[in-house]
């Protein structure tokens, strides 16, 4: 199972560039009035973390653009930023607020509240139907592309007083009116989903609508519908749509994270030897790019040892000169870690709630590392 939390583009990005780094994560709602004044006032906050960290006026120029000049979101969000002072890397709209303004300049980005809050949203599809068809939306990064699907059929309303007549019957004219012009939008539907794959269809609308076009959908594509009961054609994505979609993502990753504790629970045990935990074991297998999903729980004020290469990571300076390293730098294990995961190829997934993993570390392996011993779980 792969769980993506940074897509390839942004991890080869973060790999590549040279820190000091700066992140940044903090609430960007626009849901008031005096909005833009809290804005300022926050961004003042992150200037004075960043100088307090010694950022250069470089790296805090670099940050102050990528904050003053984003287009606004609507309602409630979150902001995810990391930058150098050569630009910035990372600038993401994060699937809900942080509870917690993070500010840090360091050697290595800080990656684990982009895990744990979410970004890098799949591709969806939002339909707002109504008897007349719909407005189909693909979302694609911060790509959003819409269009109408209208079948032409009418009337959609009946006509008070009208006449009943067998077949003429105004009632069924009005019926078959509706059918033509949801078989327009499933027809429609189908054809971008499969072209496009969209991990969900968000369909709002009237009920009954929807339910007629459930029945016309091919199964392939009904599988990947989910129906909030917010939001309507001609009202536009509202804030309860957004927040609707927000949680739908946010749920599924609580699934993935369940899915890889119960993974993580299966291969335990001495002759499993495809789970470690504990930092030492981690970084093992680390070392030896053996790890396939790397679970982060709380890391805490956690330090790891690395030489002139920050993506080999050890927790003692005699497992870094077992690789001909000297150790020369102390980092942030909630940094040094990630960071090491991302270049060995690995996926990044927050730990379930239900698991107590040592040192707030574990991780899923490809193969057991050489002189690794079974997990310490």
């Amino acid at each position: 199972m792969t769980i993506a939390t940074l897509g390839s583009d942004q991890a080869r990005l973060l790999l590549d560039a040279r820190g000091p780094f700066a992140s940044v994560y903090f609430d960007d709602s626009h849901d008031a009035p005096d909005a833009a004044k809290r804005l300022e006032s926050t961004w003042q906050d992150i200037r004075r973390g960043l100088e307090e960290q010694g950022a250069d006026a470089a790296l805090v120029t670099v940050v102050e653009g990528a904050v003053r000049n984003a287009r606004a979101p609507v309602g409630r969000s979150g902001r995810g930023i990391i930058a150098t002072a050569d630009g910035v890397l990372i600038d993401e709209q994060l699937l809900l607020a942080p509870t917690r303004q993070v500010v840090r300049v360091s050697d290595l980005p800080y990656v684990v509240p982009i895990v744990e809050v979410g970004s890098d949203t799949p591709t969806y599809i939002v339909v707002a139907i109504d008897q007349i068809g719909a407005e189909v939306s693909l979302h694609h990064g911060d790509v959003v592309h819409t269009e109408t699907v209208e079948g032409g059929g009418h009337p959609v309303h009946e006509v008070a007083g009208a006449a009943v007549h067998g077949w003429n019957d105004p009632r069924h004219r009005v019926e078959e009116a509706i059918r033509k012009n949801v078989r327009a939008v499933a027809k429609s539907l189908t054809e971008q989903c499969d072209r496009h794959r969209p991990e969900v269809v968000f369909l709002v609308g009237h009920d009954r609508v929807r339910a007629e076009l459930m029945a016309m959908l091919p199964q392939r594509v009904e599988a990947r519908v989910v129906r909030p009961r917010v939001g309507a054609r001609n009202t536009g994505e509202d804030d309860n749509l957004r927040q609707a979609i927000a949680l739908e993502f946010q749920n599924r990753r609580r699934l993935m994270s369940a899915e890889v504790a119960r993974r993580y629970r299966a291969t335990l045990g001495p002759r499993a030897g495809l789970t470690v935990s504990g930092l030492p074991e981690v970084c093992a297998a680390l070392r030896e790019d053996a790890v396939d999903t790397l679970i982060l729980g709380d890391l805490a004020d956690e330090v790891v040892l690395t030489g002139q290469d920050l993506t080999l990571v050890a927790t003692d300076a005699d497992s870094l000169s077992a690789f001909g390293s000297a150790a020369t730098h102390t980092l942030r294990a909630d940094e040094a870690i990630p960071f090491a995961a991302l270049a060995g190829g690995a996926a990044l997934v927050r730990a379930d709630e239900s698991l107590d993993l040592l040192d707030g570390v574990a991780a899923l392996l490809r193969y057991p590392p050489t002189g690794s011993s079974a997990s310490r779980q």
